[in-house]
């Protein structure tokens, strides 16, 4: 009677792991989509901050692509503060969906404790 109850603890055991590596990724996967949201939130202020100083009739060169296009300063900003705003709601999802990963992660690590405390109780 033991043996297929240690087969299903064991089983369940690597289910558990597998969980548990598969959300450390996504984790992972999270800090980096976070990190690059963040430098282009920081680019875009801070081209933000060297056009203000520009008179209002200015034409500036906005990169789209490969290519730059001659724009006037007010679209430029308005293009620029859509970037920002952007990637402030972008952030701010991919936070939401971080802390449900970590979440996720401790009741997997949680789950993995109980499993091998009631197999080390179960053994006499």
């Amino acid at each position: 009677m033991a043996a297929p109850l240690d087969l299903e603890l064991r089983k369940a055991f690597q289910e558990l792991q597998v969980k548990n590596v598969e959300t450390q990724q996504q984790l992972k996967l999270l800090d980096m989509q976070v990190d690059q949201q963040k430098k282009t939130q920081q680019h875009a202020k801070l081209t933000m901050s060297e056009i203000t100083d520009l008179p209002e009739q200015t034409k500036i060169y906005e990169g789209i692509g490969r290519m730059f296009l001659l724009q006037d300063k007010p679209s430029v900003k308005a293009v620029l503060e859509g970037k920002i705003k952007s990637s402030e709601d972008k952030i701010k999802n991919l936070e939401g969906s971080k802390t449900y990963y970590q979440k996720k992660l401790k009741e997997s690590e949680d789950n993995l404790r109980e499993m091998v405390a009631q197999r080390q109780a179960a053994k006499p």
